[in-house]
C-alpha cells in the first residue's frame, strides 16, 4: 500500500494505552467484573479510537474507528481471521465449525450452513419457533405473580429452538445442563490468564469433556437417522438433514468431526446470543410500560382476534416490536466486540494515520461502541427510544456504527433467525402479560460470558386480562 505523504505511519508500539502489570499486562483489569467491553470503552475514552493494551506475551490493538473496522470485517477471511486464541479454545471443546473455521474450510462450511439457514428454511422452521414460544408463554402463565429468572428461562427456550431447528429434536433437562457446562467453560477459559487446562485437568474440565463427548454421541446418532431419511428420498427439514443431503450428494463430504462441530457451533451461536438479545429486550419492556403497551396493541392487530399467527410473513408486520428489539440490541449488544488478527503483515488506516500490523496481532473490533455514543446518528444515545428505528431517516441495523451481527463476508448467518425469534417472543409475551420488573436480587447489571447477559434480571408476569 502506498503511503500518502500527509499520512502518519505508526506501529502498535506507537499507540497509547493503559499501563499494565508485569507479565500479565492488562488482562486482570480487562477480565475483572466480567464486563470487559466496559473496560475497553473506558480505555477508548481515555486513549482514543485506536489504542494498545498488553496481554501476556503480546501487544493487542483495540479499535472503534469505522474505517479500520470496515477493513477488518470486509477482508475476512482473506486478510483477517478470528484470533487464534479464540478459535483454539473452541476447537479444544470439540466445536470446530463455521464459527471458527478459516480460509477454504470456512468457504466449504459456509456453503453447507447457508443451505440450512436461507429464507426458505427460516419460513419452514416457523412452526418450531412458534410452538417453543407458545410453550414458554404457557409456562410463564403458570408462574403468575412469581419471580421469573429470565435468563435461565430464555436459555432453555433458545436451546429448544436451536436443537429443534438443527436436529428436529426437543432437548431434555440433561442436554440443557451439558450445554450450559460447555458455555460456562468457554467463558471461563476466554478470561483465564493462563491456559491451565492444557497442562492439568480440573474436575470441572473433566465434567466438560464428558459432556462434550455425550453431546457428540447424540448428534452422530441423529445424523445417522438423517442420512437414512435422505437416502430414502426425503427432503431436508432441518440443519442436520441439510448436512446429510449435501454429504450424500457428494457436494461437500463430511466426517464425524465436521458434523459434530458444525451442529454444536450452530447450537452455541443460536442459544447464547439470541437468549441474551431476548433477555435485554424483556428488561427494557419491563422498565418501559409505555413501550410495552404499544407492542401489545400491535400484537393484537397482527395476531387477530384468536391471538394466533399462521406463518412467518406476519412477523414482518410487527414493525414496532422489531424496533424494540433493535433498540435493545443497540444499547446492549449480545456481542459487543470481535477479536481478529491479520493472516500476514498488513497496514490499516483511519484516513489520517496508517497502522502497521504484524501477522497474528490480536485486534479487538468494537462492533457497537458508536451506537451507544454517536449523538449524530443516535440523538440522546443513552435513552431507550424504539421510535428512532421507525423514522424516515432511521438508522440501518448492520451499518456503522451498529454492527451487532458483524459485517462483511462473515456476518452472522443466523441474523434473520435471531431477529424472528426475539421479535415474535416480545410480541407474544406482551400480548399475554403485563411484564413487571423484580429487583429483589439487586439492580440489573451486565455480565459477559460467551455473550453479554443481564445479571440479576427477574420479572413478574401478570395476565393482561387481570
Amino acid at each position: 500500500m502506498e503511503t500518502d505523504a500527509r499520512t502518519e505511519l505508526l506501529t502498535v508500539a506507537d499507540l497509547a494505552g493503559p499501563p499494565g502489570l508485569p507479565v500479565v499486562g492488562n488482562l486482570p483489569a480487562f477480565a475483572r467484573g466480567a464486563i470487559p467491553h466496559r473496560r475497553l470503552y473506558g480505555w477508548r475514552e481515555k486513549y482514543g479510537a485506536t489504542f494498545r493494551m498488553r496481554f501476556p506475551g503480546t501487544d493487542v490493538v483495540v479499535t472503534s474507528e469505522p474505517g479500520i473496522i470496515d477493513t477488518v470485517l470486509r477482508d475476512r477471511p482473506t486478510s483477517f481471521r478470528r484470533a487464534r486464541f479464540v478459535s483454539d479454545l473452541i476447537d479444544e471443546l470439540g466445536a470446530h465449525g463455521l464459527f471458527n473455521a478459516e480460509s477454504d474450510d470456512w468457504r466449504r462450511l459456509r456453503r453447507i450452513a447457508m443451505r440450512g439457514l436461507n429464507a426458505k428454511y427460516v419460513r419452514a422452521s416457523f412452526g418450531t419457533i412458534l410452538r417453543s414460544a407458545g410453550r414458554l408463554r404457557d409456562r410463564w402463565g403458570a408462574l403468575e405473580g412469581q419471580r421469573i429468572d429470565v435468563v435461565d428461562e430464555l436459555l432453555r427456550y433458545t436451546l429448544e429452538v436451536s436443537i429443534g431447528l438443527t436436529m428436529g429434536h426437543q432437548p431434555d433437562a440433561g442436554l440443557h445442563r451439558k450445554l450450559s457446562l460447555v458455555f460456562s467453560t468457554l467463558g471461563r477459559r476466554l478470561n483465564s490468564p493462563l491456559p491451565y487446562w492444557r497442562w492439568m485437568r480440573l474436575p470441572a474440565d473433566r465434567r466438560t469433556d464428558t459432556a462434550v463427548a455425550e453431546i457428540g454421541e447424540l448428534i452422530l446418532s441423529r445424523y445417522a437417522e438423517a442420512r437414512r431419511r435422505m437416502a430414502d428420498g426425503a427432503e431436508p427439514v432441518d440443519f442436520l438433514t441439510a448436512l446429510a443431503k449435501a454429504d450424500l450428494d457428494g457436494e461437500d463430504p463430511l466426517d464425524d468431526a465436521d458434523v459434530v462441530g458444525n451442529v454444536l457451533t450452530m447450537v452455541v451461536a443460536g442459544e447464547d446470543t439470541t437468549a441474551a438479545a431476548a433477555a435485554w429486550t424483556l428488561h427494557f419492556l419491563a422498565t418501559h410500560p409505555d413501550v410495552q403497551r404499544r407492542v401489545r396493541a400491535e400484537a393484537a392487530e397482527v395476531f387477530g382476534g384468536d391471538g394466533s399467527l399462521v406463518d412467518a410473513s406476519a412477523v414482518s408486520r410487527l414493525t414496532y416490536a422489531e424496533a424494540v428489539v433493535n433498540e435493545a440490541m443497540r444499547l446492549r449488544a449480545p456481542a459487543p466486540y470481535l477479536v481478529m488478527e491479520p493472516v500476514a503483515d498488513t497496514t490499516v488506516t483511519d484516513g489520517t494515520r496508517e497502522l502497521s500490523l504484524t501477522r497474528g496481532t490480536p485486534v479487538f473490533v468494537l462492533l457497537t461502541y458508536g451506537a451507544e455514543t454517536d449523538t449524530g446518528r443516535y440523538p440522546d444515545p443513552e435513552a431507550f427510544r424504539p421510535d428512532r428505528w421507525l423514522t424516515q431517516d432511521a438508522p440501518v441495523p448492520g451499518a456503522q456504527p451498529h454492527l451487532p451481527f458483524g459485517n462483511g463476508p462473515r456476518f452472522c448467518p443466523g441474523r434473520n433467525l435471531a431477529l424472528l425469534e426475539t421479535t415474535l417472543l416480545a410480541a407474544m409475551t406482551c400480548q399475554s402479560f403485563v411484564i413487571e420488573p423484580d429487583t429483589s436480587a439487586g439492580p440489573v447489571k451486565e455480565r459477559m460470558t460467551f455473550a453479554l447477559f443481564p445479571k440479576n434480571l427477574g420479572v413478574r408476569m401478570r395476565p393482561v386480562s387481570s
